[in-house]
Parts: C-alpha cells; structure tokens; sequence
C-alpha cells in the first residue's frame, strides 16, 4: 500500500454539496481518495502534498479534442480544411503518433487535464503514449467513409474499403487496449459525423459498443454541410437521424451541436445523450444546461489548455447573449450575464466532462471512494494574490504553469512544476523533428501551400 496526504489547501471538491474547504486534507491510499476533511488525523503518510496557498481542485476533464499540434504555425496561417487540413493529415505515418502522442500527453498533465476523451485516426502510438506518461484517456479511432478528395468538389462519395478499415482498426483498439495501463485507457467507438459515416457504421458500431459494453461518441450538426446532406439524404435533421437509428441513448455524446433545432434538444434532453460543447463554436450552452441535457467541455483544436478552454467558453457564451438579447436585455436580465459563471465553468470543465463522458462515478470530484485525479494551483503569484476568492482568480488568470502538482490515478505526474514520468524537453524535441518531417513532406509535394506559407509566415 502507498498513500498521499494533500494537506492545508483551498479545496474546492465540486462533490453533490458543492463542499469547499478552506483548509483541506485530502487522503490517498494507492489510487483511491480514501478521506476529505480539515484536519484529518493520518499517521506518517508515504507522501505529503503541502498545499498550503494552494487551490486543490479535480483535475480538468477534456471531453472533446484531437492531437493535432502538428498543425501549429501552418493552419492558424493558412486556414483552408480542404487544401491545408485534410491533406496535411495524409501525411502522418503510424510509426509517429507515439512521439506525437507523448508530446500531447505532456502538453495535458503540464496543463492538469487528468482525464481526456480523444478522437484519433492512428490512436494506438497515443494509447502507448498513454500507458508510459500515467494521464487518463477514453480513445476512440474515428470511423468516415467519405471520400475526402471528393468531398473537396463539395460530392458526397462513400468507399466501402475506407468503411471496413476503420471500423476494424476501431474494433482493434478495443481488443488491444480496452482496460490496459492500470485501467486508465478504456476505449469507444465513434462513427465521424452523419454526413461522413452512413446508417450502417452506426448500426454496426451501435451492436459492438452495446455487446462490449462501450460509449460511443460522433460529430454532430456541427457544419451546415453536414445539416444539408443528412437533410437530403433522409429528410431530417442529424439528431432525428440518429434518433430514428435507434443510436441516440444515455451512453452516446455527440460534440458540437452548432445546428439544432428545438426539437433536436428535446430529443436529446429525453434519450439522456450528452452534449460536448467546444469553444470553437457558438451553442446555446445556458438552454442545454436549463434543459438539463448533461455537457462537457472541450478543446477540440491544436492546443489543450483547459484553463483558456473555460475562460473563452464563458465569453463565447457571454457575446452570444448580447446578439441575441442586445445590450439593454443583458443588463435587464440576470440570467443572461450572471451565467454562467466561473464556478459553473469550472464544473463543466471538471464533474461536467466526467458526466458527459460516463465517468462520473469514477473522477471529476474530490471524494471518498473515487479515483485520485487530483491538481493543485498555486495561489502565490501577483497575478492571483491578492484575492478574496481563489477560484475566481485562478479561473480569470490562472495558466498551466500555475499548476505545482498533478495527481492521476494517486500517482504525481507532475511535481513542483516538473514532469514526473515524461522528460518534456526530450518529448518535444522528438515532436518537433517528426512535425517538421510531416510538413516538409507536405510541402515537397503541395509547393503551392508552401508559397502561400511562405508569404504568411515569420522567418
């Protein structure tokens, strides 16, 4: 047996009761929170956590997001999906995605993400990834069968082979790494998106998860490109869709929802699916949570720092209000600016993901009996003290190197800033060379986008 006293923090558990303690212990005995209280009597722990002018708070929960740092300094130039995206991700090898996958791995345990929900097309280099560095992860490799070349022209045309590789790489990863490195990796299928998968891949997907006991997860009504094509393929919106499937249940979450109408949420709301909301787009976030529908937060772009993921959702939704109410319906109602707020925020970020994403009975809170997935930030920085609440001040001006300790599974994968169990220098190092080599052979063979590049970017 190992344990781990967290002791003297600001602890803000996000439990039923929303219980804060201003100066709390948290007790770990091996993977498990085995008590939370001031003052808990425990005699010589293996390890003490001084949290002294610390906020101890759940570690983030990232419902929603890709590896696709690859990306950085290319897309955010050049912006087209269909010239630059789709073909720069033809351009990753299999043999890569562990050292890519050991670079994100760091980027979430610098960052306190201790559990996330990626959707990968190689996912086992990042499930190897995974079982060295010690974070969480639910992985799924998404399934499209969609010619994307095509696609491009704006035609809709679905390959049978593409379709079979997939699902039989997604059933692999299922048989490979379901329940693997301490438990900590656990799978799902993931059909990509209504547009991009037919009614068979989620019927065929529906009957493994439901066999294997699985979530499934999928894109959904988040491009009007999407809207349109299911509308013209079945006359329906893509919720109804999936709903009419019979796919549509408590143990899927669909991510986005840019497109939806009245009775999609109803719809939604009743079958118990879960919403993950992503930064990148706007959604009537405040309607889902009145409705009750359960949603998580995700990244969903070329970085994972759940801490600007929660600051920017909350202005998204704030700027939303004031198109749709006006200035003068913002001041006049308090339900529209008091909300959501930065504890709301926060929940979703932490108990919210872990709701969204089946888990809440596992992480997502500071209790006894749950998993030790636990962060602590550090208070004592001027742009955060003085203060009179913490947890306003981490929210607004917290950042990933504000987090002193990161605890997964009760083991500290970082430590007074420092990486436990990833040499982060090496691993980006090692990203940065295997990025350059996919870019250049991009580039090598695209000399169009790397003029275009060129032209853009800082040399």
């Amino acid at each position: 047996m190992t344990d781990m006293l967290i002791k003297g923090g600001f602890t803000l558990t996000m439990d039923p009761k929303d219980t804060v303690l201003k100066e709390g212990d948290v007790y770990i005995v091996d993977d498990v929170i085995a008590d939370v209280g001031a003052n808990l009597n425990v005699r010589d722990p293996e390890h003490v956590v001084d949290a002294r002018h610390h906020l101890v708070m759940p570690g983030y929960v990232n419902s929603h997001s890709h590896l696709q740092q690859y990306f950085r300094g290319v897309y955010e130039l050049m912006g087209d999906f269909f010239e630059t995206n789709l073909p720069l991700e033809g351009y990753r090898r299999p043999e890569q995605m562990e050292t890519l996958g050991l670079a994100s791995c760091a980027e979430f345990i610098y960052g306190g993400c201790t559990t996330s929900m990626v959707v990968y097309t190689y996912p086992d280099g990042y499930a190897e990834a995974v079982a060295e560095a010690g974070n969480r992860c639910h992985l799924a490799g998404d399934i499209e069968h969609v010619d994307l070349e095509k696609l491009k022209e704006g035609v809709f045309e679905y390959l049978p082979e593409k379709r079979d590789v997939a699902v039989r790489r997604a059933k692999d990863l299922y048989y490979d790494w379901h329940g693997k490195a301490d438990g900590r990796l656990t799978t799902l299928m993931c059909p990509k998106a209504p547009d991009m998968a037919m009614s068979d891949v989620y019927l065929e997907c529906k009957e493994f998860a439901d066999e294997h006991g699985l979530r499934m997860t999928t894109h959904l009504s988040q491009s009007a490109r999407e809207y349109r094509q299911v509308q013209r393929l079945f006359g329906k919106t893509p919720p109804q869709h999936l709903y009419d499937l019979g796919v549509m249940d408590e143990k899927l979450s669909g991510a986005h929802l840019t497109y939806g109408t009245a009775g999609d949420f109803q719809l939604i709301k009743d079958t118990g699916m879960s919403i993950l909301h992503c930064h990148s787009v706007e959604s009537p976030l405040i309607d889902w949570l009145d409705m009750g529908i359960p949603v998580g937060l995700g990244t969903d772009d070329y970085y994972h720092d759940m801490c600007d993921l929660a600051r920017k959702q909350r202005s998204g939704v704030m700027a939303r209000a004031s198109k749709v109410g006006g200035y003068l319906g913002m001041i006049s109602d308090s339900r529209r600016t008091a909300r959501p707020s930065f504890y709301d925020m926060l929940r979703l970020a932490t108990m919210g993901g872990a709701k969204a994403l089946g888990m809440d009975s596992v992480v997502g809170s500071i209790e006894p009996s749950k998993k030790a997935d636990i962060i602590t930030f550090n208070l004592m920085n001027p742009y955060i003290t003085p203060t009179r609440d913490p947890v306003t001040s981490v929210f607004l001006y917290g950042t990933p190197a504000d987090i002193d300790n990161v605890i997964c599974d009760g083991k500290l994968l970082k430590q007074d800033g420092r990486l436990t169990t990833i040499d982060m220098r090496q691993a980006l190092l090692k990203a940065q060379v295997t990025c350059d080599q996919i870019i250049d052979r991009f580039f090598q063979e695209h000399p169009e986008q790397r003029k275009i590049w060129e032209q853009k970017a800082t040399r």
